[in-house]
């Protein structure tokens, strides 16, 4: 199976099936590709899918479904698949190249990035993937990047007019950006204190991913006005753009004692005061918020979330319910999809609080209004897996995981829920598939390992154990460095 786009080609079966894929995998292969020919994609997807039952382990299988789903335009869905292949077999090059070109297409280039780099550590010498690589700098304003990405194809390949076009533009784009942060250079060097002059500056330089140089200049403008609460807004939305928690909370905290009246400064310091964890205070910025605009719902659902996250549940679930009567007549446009999302931080917030036979009545509710969405079918299923009632919460969590097959927290709690059923070897086929979509998701592997123990598998469940503990103390060293350079 072949598909059409991408500069690096994306490519399908060539005829060299996987050695270990069985005899009946390879006639479903085989039809499959016979439809995909065709353009028959609808079919081809459903041969593919039988060629992953009769051999999970064939990665080239995964890959095709991926290809077919992705002409289906089913984006969601071809990812999974295509993780799914690359767990199975790393050096599967066309579904790193696949994916990235999928994620491009979507707007989402810096994992597209990922994906080329991954493919470029198995073929170095590949100057189509750099043209790749190089487009999704470019889609992410990062024009330095891009330039050596489109040069490095150029010099594996110098007969590639595609890098060099592009080279070429990206070029223009960097020198255009270069003259138009100068112009505003020079124009704030005309007059430093006029105070109107840096915020073009300011967001020039943001774009061209110069946060310390906008930075500075922000230290500037609170400098030149120490009590003007645009200085500190600018200033915070630097630190939130380089991800500086701490800083971005403490500028958004100097805005609203300088303009107690600015509504948006208050949801500011909410977001960020619970990004550090400081949940009392961010209670606080959101209520301010509320009581300036009595009439939004969005900080109503911040005052609810965070008393969520504070495991406050008995003074959260009565603010989800009540927007959800609020809201329980809506049936189009924006007000239906606050119905859809109170109904779901609802369900899940009785859920969290054990509140089980709640929980599963509001799931009901909520899918009786919203019959396919797939949080719902995943809150019924945690209150019906919570009470015991297993084989039904399956069938809930296989809905879920069918609306939403990038979810890792659906298939491993499916995957959890198939071994309390002793169905170890979905189970385990569940749990890898969690572990594809989130690697760093250590309760994945957890799980994981339950089910090779159960499986009397006890070295792969060890070593599931030891991934686990090595992501974890990965993470300790992540965090401690960052509090080092802090």
């Amino acid at each position: 199976m072949a598909q059409d786009g991408g500069s690096a080609g994306t490519t399908g079966v060539d005829g060299r099936a996987g050695a270990a894929g069985n005899a009946a995998a390879q006639g479903y292969l085989a039809q499959g590709n016979a439809a995909a020919s065709q353009g028959d994609y609808e079919t081809a997807a459903e041969a593919f899918e039988q060629a992953v039952a009769a051999d999970p382990r064939n990665a080239r299988a995964r890959y095709d479904l991926a290809l077919a789903r992705q002409h289906l335009g089913d984006p969601d869905g071809a990812i999974a698949s295509y993780m799914r292949a690359i767990q199975l077999d790393p050096n599967l090059i066309e579904a790193y190249i696949n994916l990235g070109n999928l994620y491009g297409e979507i707007g989402l280039e810096d994992l597209a990035l990922d994906a080329f780099h991954r493919a470029l550590e198995l073929d170095s010498g590949n100057d189509e993937l750099y043209i790749n690589l190089g487009d999704a700098y470019r889609g992410l304003g990062y024009y330095e990047d891009a330039i050596l990405a489109y040069r490095q194809a150029q010099i594996l390949n110098p007969d590639n007019t595609l890098a060099a076009d592009n080279l070429r533009d990206v070029r223009e784009r960097l020198n255009e950006q270069a003259e138009y942060i100068a112009d505003l250079e020079k124009r704030v060097d005309e007059d430093p204190r006029d105070l109107s002059r840096y915020g073009d500056l300011v967001d020039a330089y943001l774009e061209a991913h110069r946060e310390q140089d906008a930075l500075n200049i922000v230290n500037q403008m609170v400098a030149l006005a120490p009590d003007d609460p645009e200085t500190y807004q600018t200033q915070a939305e630097v630190y939130e753009g380089m991800g500086r928690a701490d800083e971005a909370a403490d500028a958004w905290q100097r805005v609203v004692e300088l303009s107690p009246d600015d509504t948006e400064a208050w949801e500011h310091l909410g977001n960020w005061r619970e990004e550090q964890g400081r949940y009392d205070d961010a209670l606080a910025a959101y209520r301010k918020w509320a009581e300036l605009d009595p009439d939004s719902t969005a900080a109503r659902f911040a005052v609810a979330e965070v008393l969520q996250d504070a495991e406050r549940y008995d003074e959260a679930i009565p603010a989800f319910k009540a927007l959800v009567d609020d809201y329980a007549d809506a049936r189009e446009g924006e007000d239906l999809e606050t119905l859809q999302s109170a109904y779901n931080s609802l369900a899940e917030c009785q859920n969290l609080a054990a509140r089980y036979e709640d929980a599963l009545a509001t799931a009901n509710a909520f899918l009786e209004r919203f019959p396919d969405d797939p949080a719902a079918h995943y809150e019924r299923a945690s209150a019906l897996d919570a009470l015991g009632r297993h084989e039904e919460a399956i069938a809930d969590y296989e809905a879920a995981v069918q609306g939403d097959p990038i979810n890792a927290d659906y298939y491993n709690d499916l995957a959890d829920t198939y071994r309390e059923v002793g169905r170890t070897d979905d189970a385990i086929e569940m749990a890898q598939t969690a572990i594809a979509l989130d690697p760093t998701n250590t309760v994945g592997y957890e799980t994981l390992a339950q089910a090779y123990q159960q499986a009397g598998r006890t070295a792969e469940a060890q070593q599931a154990l030891q991934q686990a503990a090595e992501i974890r103390a990965a993470e300790a060293e992540d965090e401690e460095a960052d509090e080092d350079a802090e």
